[in-house]
């Protein structure tokens, strides 16, 4: 008894949206468009990971000794330690030896941002001078990515409904109200891993010798960072 209420509920209601003449959204005359923008920034979050590590071997500086050296010279930089930087993982491996002395690897990774290219170079040269060579970009972000990222949305949207009035108007019609709005894809960054200005991190005094890295670094510019959005929407036309 009450299925049957029930379908004589929705029989009831369809009927009077069809005599008041309602139509679904579905049945409206309307245009679909795809509104994109892409935007160019200069990132201002630089992420570094640094890896420390040291066996037992004769002559090898200790993770912790390592650790405090590269803690002193980024507080020569005025890095904020606190905020900025931080310790990843801590991993050891013992090895029991039958001959000889057992051997015992210690391996530390951080995690270091930098706000810019300038400051960038500076910790590389300085590293590099400690023989903290193994460093690599992990990510490129900035600070104000959020509402970056929402400007852009809302920006697609309007060209959304520029490119549907531009279409309406060659047909001599004109768009209505917003029936359906979506995001075809959230805004993305491009990143960069391990490669600034044509420089590879790791290891590059090596590759370019001391002198020449030097005046490479120090010019460093970090390439921008590529912001996009894509909005569907569908407008009805008069």
């Amino acid at each position: 008894m009450k299925i049957k209420s029930l379908l004589l509920a929705i029989f009831v209601t369809t009927c009077t949206h069809a005599q008041n003449g309602t139509k679904n959204f579905i049945d409206l005359p309307y245009i679909e468009v795809t509104g994109t923008i892409e935007t160019e920034i200069t990132p201002n979050e630089i992420y570094l990971n640094i890896v420390l590590s040291e066996n037992n071997s004769k002559g090898r500086l200790s993770v912790e000794e390592q650790e405090n050296r590269m803690i002193a010279v980024l507080k020569s930089l005025e890095i904020d330690l606190e905020k900025d930087f931080s310790i990843l993982a801590f991993d050891g491996y013992f090895k029991r030896k039958f001959l000889g002395e057992n051997e015992v690897t210690k391996t530390k990774r951080y995690e270091l941002i930098v706000h810019d290219g300038k400051t960038l170079g500076k910790v590389y040269l300085a590293l590099d001078n400690l023989n903290i060579s193994n460093l690599s970009i992990t990510k490129v972000s900035h600070t104000d990515i959020e509402s970056i990222t929402k400007e852009i949305k809302l920006k697609a949207l309007k060209v959304a409904k520029e490119k549907a009035n531009d279409y309406a108007s060659a047909i001599n019609q004109t768009i209505g109200k917003a029936i359906f709005i979506q995001e075809q894809n959230s805004a993305n960054l491009s990143t960069l891993n391990g490669y600034a200005n044509g420089i590879v991190i790791r290891g590059a005094s090596s590759l370019y010798g001391s002198r020449a890295f030097e005046e490479k670094i120090q010019n460093l510019n970090f390439k921008n960072i590529a912001v996009n959005a894509s909005v569907l929407a569908r407008f009805i036309i008069n």
